[in-house]
């Protein structure tokens, strides 16, 4: 990434999103961003302290890009508030695929322990969006009986899981995974997790065949 004159701060960011791309968070440092981008070594110091501000402001961007995608993924998805809700799960898998150096810096334990307001206030609105969308759905019909965290603790390890495998190159090679496949596998993982009236409709007429193949089999079992 080319450094303009003046816009050092997105440079380096921009830069740090590539180094974690290529290499992972491990391979990140202000030595080196200053490097890549042909500044002095004390150059980054103006914006970024150390490291881990660094990590805290490219995970600041993370939620706030994150939820925008969230948000209107689920305005596409309809009036349904359950479908609404598992098109949220979707975006994040979506995200973290497309902006997998944001993803990993949003996820990175260094960041959780040096967060500043702005990140703070960034994962407080990531986390408010999430919760309405848990309580819209399951007031929809989707686990009524399940208490509130629960229910945002369950899907959230489903889609943070689907993301995590789904944007590492190393596991979809392992899973042969065409680029195509990724959001169809996806989307059937979260189906299985917040699924959509056809969704239940299919797997109902699915257990109904099996039921009558099973009973049609024990019929004959006993005549024979």
């Amino acid at each position: 990434m080319a450094y303009h004159h003046g816009r050092l701060r997105d440079a380096l960011l921009g830069r740090a999103a590539e180094v974690i791309a290529e290499a992972g968070v491990e391979a990140l440092s202000l030595r080196g961003l200053a490097r890549d981008l042909g500044v002095s070594h004390a150059a980054p110091a103006r914006h970024f302290p150390d490291r881990t501000s660094l990590l805290a402001a490219l995970a600041t961007e993370a939620f706030e890009r994150s939820v925008v995608l969230m948000r209107a993924r689920a305005a596409a998805s309809g009036s349904n508030p359950i479908d609404r809700y598992r098109a949220f799960g979707l975006a994040y898998v979506e995200f973290a695929i497309g902006e997998p150096a944001l993803f990993r810096a949003m996820n990175h334990p260094e960041v959780q322990s040096c967060a500043d307001e702005a990140l703070l206030e960034a994962r407080r609105v990531w986390l408010g969006a999430l919760r309405d969308g848990a309580e819209q759905a399951r007031a929809a019909g989707w686990h009524p009986e399940a208490d509130l965290s629960t229910l945002v603790a369950y899907s959230f390890s489903a889609a943070m899981g689907a993301a995590s495998l789904l944007s590492d190159p190393r596991w979809r090679q392992e899973l042969a995974l065409e680029s195509e496949d990724v959001q169809q596998l996806a989307g059937e993982v979260l189906e299985l997790v917040v699924p959509s009236e056809a969704g239940n409709g299919a797997r109902l007429a699915a257990a109904t065949t099996i039921g009558t193949q099973n009973r049609t089999q024990s019929l004959r079992a006993r005549s024979i």
